[in-house]
């Protein structure tokens, strides 16, 4: 009686990439992440498939794989000189996983030492722009604050945080922040915007009055 022979089609990086692709572009997450996840097993350094399968990841709640392929591809491109890679990557994890500011500070941190200051400070507003539910204030504020470190007279970013901190009760620095803007900002518009913050902090007669002609 002959022996029946089984064989198994040989790996083919290129294949097992279309398959992937395609399945993902129809929706087909899971099986794109096997497709993805063949690649992998054959090279785990493949850091191009752990930034495309980190996402992939994160749909089926699989967090910490989907972390932890973000992670790896990121830390590889920066190590690589990709900065602008690792930049891509941290972004989609970011608003992936928005309150891991870390992220952003990773992406801030690089921009400022590529001399792209203004980046940096975008950047950072992005993040906070993704943290609006009241537990999150904490880490808004503390991206906020770098925003200042960056560029100490942000008048949006300045009385984006005196108002977190006055809802949070932090009434003493949320008033320092507030004089030392009105110190700085020129012209009508911005003084009104300063001192209704100012009254909205302290709702006095006084208070209204400075808003209302903007002293």
């Amino acid at each position: 009686m002959s022996e029946a022979v089984f064989w198994r089609r040989s790996y083919d990086r290129r294949d097992a990439l279309a398959v992937a692709e395609k399945a993902k572009a129809r929706g087909s997450v899971r099986k794109a992440v096997r497709w993805y996840r063949k690649v992998l097993d054959h090279d785990p350094n493949d850091l191009p498939v752990r930034a495309k399968i980190a996402p992939l990841l994160a749909r089926l709640k699989r967090w910490d794989e989907a972390k932890s392929n973000f992670d790896v591809a990121a830390a590889g491109f920066l190590s690589a000189g990709f900065v602008p890679k690792a930049i891509a990557v941290w972004t989609v994890a970011a608003q992936t996983f928005p309150e891991h500011v870390e992220y952003w500070e990773r992406i801030a941190n690089e921009q400022v030492k590529s001399g792209k200051r203004q980046d940096a400070v975008q950047s950072l507003l992005l993040g906070r722009s993704m943290l609006r539910h009241k537990r999150q204030r904490p880490l808004a504020a503390l991206l906020l604050r770098q925003v200042l470190a960056l560029e100490g007279t942000h008048v949006d970013a300045t009385l984006d945080l005196a108002d977190l901190l006055r809802r949070d009760g932090i009434r003493e620095e949320a008033r320092r922040l507030l004089a030392g803007l009105l110190g700085v900002v020129a012209g009508r518009a911005q003084r009104r915007r300063v001192r209704f913050a100012q009254f909205r902090l302290e709702p006095t007669f006084r208070g209204a009055f400075d808003w209302a002609f903007a002293r």
